[in-house]
């Protein structure tokens, strides 16, 4: 059995604000949120509502970091979705770390109802304040 994976677009993050936590009982936190979204695709173009974009950031001991993000974008022919995803860099993605993410989504719009059904994955990268994803459906 072998694994198609569907273009889903570009997402693109640009981070307004960082907060640290250095030393917790499970390790360093950053809590990044966002200051804009945009996801570009062919079947979905939709930006982020208001600032409904958090990404909560775990730094291992190893060096290694996982991410937990959500976002709500609204499509620009009026529909809402509420994505999450969740995923692993080897290093801090501020220090080059690529990002492999697992991205779901949730929708009550007809249009877009697809979506529910799908199993994303994803890979990022960040370049200064800015994080770039290429996202695919699993097939």
């Amino acid at each position: 059995m072998s694994i198609e994976l569907e273009p889903l677009g570009t997402l693109t993050v640009e981070i307004d604000h960082q907060t640290v936590l250095r030393d917790t009982p499970q390790g360093g936190r950053l809590v990044g949120e966002a200051a804009s979204a945009r996801w570009e695709g062919e079947r979905v173009r939709a930006s982020m509502v208001g600032h409904a974009g958090h990404d909560w950031v775990r730094f291992h001991a190893d060096g290694s970091v996982a991410v937990d993000a959500r976002l709500v974008l609204r499509t620009d022919d009026g529909a809402t979705i509420a994505m999450a995803y969740q995923g692993r860099a080897d290093k801090a993605p501020a220090d080059g770390g690529i990002i492999l993410t697992a991205p779901t989504f949730e929708t009550d719009d007809e249009r877009y109802a697809w979506l529910n059904h799908v199993q994303a994955v994803g890979k990022g990268v960040r370049t200064g304040r800015t994080l770039v994803y290429e996202l695919y459906a699993l097939r």
